[in-house]
């Protein structure tokens, strides 16, 4: 399908509405088969009742009644136009607007021969409804067999509310065991409404559970889910899940793609009271499309508490090859990842101090990026135990070797080591802290020398003041004024190499209250800085809510900032852009945020991000983000979910770049969803990493709620896209 054709198609099949459905999307509640009447809500353990309009009563032989019958014995109520009661063999005889409940069925029917101690017995021409589920239908004839098994003739079941259940299957026989929460059927036919589109000699099928209103996991097939792309042409999913054991299971996903083969995914699961992990693996024997190669990709995460305060994780992704993701992903993001991380990491600590023993490595999938290897690194940090304006003392030590394709490597030691103490009560405070960072590498390969060191104190000054008001409304209003003044001498540091490090981008990051504007430890900014600003809120003091938020600040240097990465140049601007930030509740469905970034020096605008996120009750979404750097980037992500009916609604986003003027990403779908049924429609298309192509994809799953479902993956790329979706 091309992309024209793929659009035109979506396009045709969406309804035009102005306005959303005015009801919230909810769920019909199931009809439940009418309790029989009783007598008493206190019964005798095994005695029987009897209550009838006219008859004759013998105790220990048989009983005739007519007329409003009820027949009760602990949690068995019968009520009948005619019985008779055998009280030797506590066997009913009845017929007439019969209705039959005990603990965990109820029945309506023609007639009944019925065992009340045993809880066996024929029910004709019934409806049933098993208690504390959904599961519901008709049967010619049901044979109790147990208190927990049913065996119906010509029946139907399904978990849908009578009497017009969306699906239902028909079968000559189903078996249903409360005991095991597993059904089967033979001869069946799915109907979705009165439409048959699937016949199966035989199923087995999960059912809910009456104790916890959920469906029991089960072995079995689960619904497929088709889809197409440019990359892999058509696709059809088939799942097979395995209820290996109650804290271990496993799925299996079997895929034909037109334009590649076959490809098989296996997800396994496990939980147990210290650890839990996933193991994902997909492989395509031979791919069609890359010379009939194999290819594969796996994901592994795994964690382990050895005790209440050691834990071990494991985390690892790895590919065949570096262009796995751009083929085989679904998603802008994903395809666009430019290494996998493998990661085993030890941890052990208390309130006070944590130990880490941390081994990183990384599958490199683009050339341009050469990340270190981390093999292994060691780290130490303490804080004292905090008192309210006492002295805090805080010693962060890491020791890292650095292996890695590019030279230099080798050891890097650093250790520092922060003493802070506060000043003030709750309406102003004084905070000074002094910090001495010593740092020494031991390197291979380096053209600087192979023993480098540095140290350098760090002392900040940070104070504030809280002035509060009320407002009408019963709101308050705080005016929060602050200074934040740094000092960090000068060292020439060029000598350093790179491992870890890199420059914040101010007008990306909020650095306003940051010591260093260099991430890692391989620089440490030389600073005689003063940040001023001013924020203010506005709250409801009772609940703690806050209504808005908006804050100002600059940053003003008195020195020229010399430390620098390779290949940068100092810094000699006497101030930093005016940094701006607001956040609102517009109202209790609707959030308003932004940031942007003044340069004083240009008298534009460096940068500007703002958002609109609303959720409303009936589950309409809209989400719009907007961002902008000059020269660099101008985008706009929009996103929504928008119900049309009770059970319709549509989707849809696009991630359109206006500096370059194309599309980043773009979706649209139309969902249904009830109480039994939850489809799915959705067509995307992405811009690929060679940054000139796009992959057009489209995606539908078909769920049979009660017959067995899982995440999907069509689910699953509409909560990543539209933010609150579920």
């Amino acid at each position: 399908m091309n992309k024209k054709n793929l659009w035109i198609f979506i396009g045709s099949i969406f309804p035009f509405t102005a306005q959303a459905y005015t009801d919230p999307p909810v769920c019909v509640a199931h009809e439940q088969t009418k309790l029989a009447n009783t007598i008493t809500d206190s019964p005798t353990l095994d005695a029987v009742y009897l209550e009838a309009d006219s008859g004759s009563i013998n105790r220990q032989g048989l009983s005739e009644l007519e007329g409003d019958v009820i027949i009760q014995r602990n949690q068995q109520r019968l009520n009948a136009n005619r019985a008779s009661f055998d009280g030797k063999k506590n066997q009913v005889k009845a017929d007439g607007n019969v209705i039959l409940s005990t603990d965990t069925t109820a029945f309506k029917s023609d007639s009944i021969d019925y065992d009340m101690a045993n809880q066996r017995g024929i029910i004709n021409n019934a409806k049933y409804q098993v208690k504390g589920s959904h599961t519901n239908g008709t049967s010619s004839r049901i044979e109790q067999k147990s208190r927990d098994e049913l065996s119906l003739e010509n029946a139907t079941y399904t978990t849908c509310p009578a009497p017009d259940p969306s699906w239902h299957i028909a079968s000559r026989s189903i078996n249903i065991n409360q005991a095991t929460q597993v059904g089967t059927a033979q001869d069946v036919t799915l109907r979705v409404g009165n439409v048959p589109i699937l016949y199966l000699p035989w199923i087995s099928f999960p059912l809910d559970n009456p104790f916890t209103g959920k469906t029991q996991r089960k072995t079995g097939f689960l619904v497929p889910e088709v889809g197409v792309s440019d990359q892999s042409g058509y696709e059809i999913t088939v799942p097979y899940y395995i209820n290996l054991a109650p804290n271990y299971d496993a799925t299996i996903y079997v895929t034909p793609l037109s334009e590649r083969g076959l490809r098989v995914k296996t997800i396994g699961r496990f939980i147990t009271e210290k650890s839990r992990g996933e193991l994902d693996y997909s492989f395509i024997p031979s791919d069609n499309a890359l010379n009939d190669e194999w290819r594969d990709y796996f994901k592994l995460i795994y964690q382990r508490n050895l005790d209440h305060r050691r834990t071990l994780t494991i985390k690892a992704e790895g590919v065949s090859d570096n262009e796995y993701l751009d083929d085989l992903s679904d998603s802008l993001s994903t395809s666009s990842t430019s290494a996998l991380e493998r990661t085993i990491r030890y941890d052990v600590g208390s309130k006070n101090w944590d130990f880490s023993l941390t081994a990183l490595d990384y599958q490199v999938l683009d050339a341009t990026a050469q990340p270190y290897a981390k093999l292994p690194e060691l780290t130490f940090n303490y804080q004292s135990p905090h008192v309210y304006n006492g002295l805090d003392l805080t010693l962060n030590a890491e020791a890292t070797y650095f292996e890695g394709s590019a030279n230099p490597t080798g050891l890097r030691l650093d250790v520092g080591l922060k003493a802070s103490k506060r000043y003030g009560n709750d309406s102003w405070y004084v905070k000074p802290s002094v910090n001495y960072q010593a740092t020494q590498y031991s390197l291979q390969n380096s053209t600087a020398g192979n023993s480098l060191s540095r140290a350098l104190p760090t002392f900040t000054i940070d104070s504030g003041l809280l002035f509060e008001r009320n407002l009408n409304y019963q709101l308050q209003q705080t005016l929060e004024p602050r200074l934040f003044y740094t000092y960090t001498p000068y060292k020439d540091q060029s000598n350093i190499p790179i491992f870890d490090t890199a420059r914040t981008d101010f007008s990306i990051s909020n650095q306003l209250f940051e010591s260093n504007r260099f991430t890692g430890k391989d620089r440490i900014a030389d600073a005689n800085q003063l940040t001023l600003s001013l924020t203010s809120r506005v709250q409801n003091p009772k609940t703690g809510s806050e209504v808005l938020e908006a804050s100002v600040g600059q940053i003003f240097y008195f020195d020229d900032r010399k430390v620098t990465l390779p290949g940068d140049n100092a810094l000699t601007n006497k101030s930093s852009e005016f940094a701006f930030e607001l956040n609102t509740n517009i109202n209790k469905h609707t959030r308003f945020s932004t940031t942007a970034f003044w340069d004083p020096n240009t008298s534009d605008w460096a940068s500007t991000e703002a958002r609109i996120n609303y959720l409303d009750d009936k589950q309409r979404i809209l989400n719009i983000n907007y961002q902008k750097i000059p020269g660099q980037l101008s985008e706009i992500d929009t996103s929504f979910s928008l119900p049309i009916n009770k059970k319709w609604s549509l989707v849809g986003k696009l991630d359109y770049d206006l500096y370059n003027d194309r599309v980043l990403e773009q979706l649209a779908g139309i969902a249904f969803e009830d109480c039994c049924l939850a489809s799915r429609l959705v067509a995307r298309r992405y811009l690929t990493t060679d940054n000139v192509s796009y992959d057009d994809a489209l995606y539908f799953e078909f769920n049979l709620k009660g017959l067995g479902s899982i995440n999907t993956g069509v689910n699953a790329i509409l909560k990543e896209n539209i933010y609150g979706y579920e």
